[in-house]
């Protein structure tokens, strides 16, 4: 069975101006700090296709629910959350001075669209790939700070 392994790189993202009055920038850089060089292994295509779903800011996945117990997990499978927990991101927001956390996604509010579908053909036929921040923003809430910044996911085995 294949393995890949997904790596975040934000090596170009470039800081934003902040200030006590305007936090806002200052928060996604230091989420943007955070995840840069955070790397996975994914054991099949199902938790590769999960991750694509995380990063484009979709964590509760309908196909991972279940009826059965919904009060556990709050119906969702324990592979499921056990993959949300290693890819929840706790950092701390220095202009601000709290302790934040979220999912390894794209930062902020996210309107953009990519094909998972597409993506995991990609990724059989030519055994990487890489989603852009860029992607994952409708035009008006993409910043160009986020210019060459990307997931890559690689079959490794």
């Amino acid at each position: 069975m294949a393995k890949y392994k997904m790596i975040i790189n934000a090596d170009t993202y470039k800081c934003g101006r902040c200030s006590r009055k305007n936090w806002k920038p200052g928060t996604r850089n230091d989420y943007m700090i955070a995840i840069n060089g955070i790397s996975r292994t994914l054991y099949n295509m199902r938790e590769v296709m999960w991750q694509l779903e995380l990063f484009r800011g979709n964590s509760f996945i309908t196909s991972e629910y279940s009826d059965d117990n919904p009060e556990e997990n709050y119906g969702l499978s324990d592979r499921y959350v056990k993959l949300l927990q290693k890819n929840t991101i706790k950092y701390y927001d220095r202009l601000c001075e709290l302790n934040r956390q979220q999912y390894l996604s794209g930062y902020g509010f996210m309107q953009g669209y990519f094909s998972i579908d597409k993506i995991i053909e990609k990724l059989k036929a030519e055994g990487t790939v890489k989603i852009p921040f860029k992607w994952l923003y409708d035009i008006r809430q993409y910043d160009k700070a986020m210019d060459g910044c990307y997931m890559e996911i690689t079959k490794i085995a």
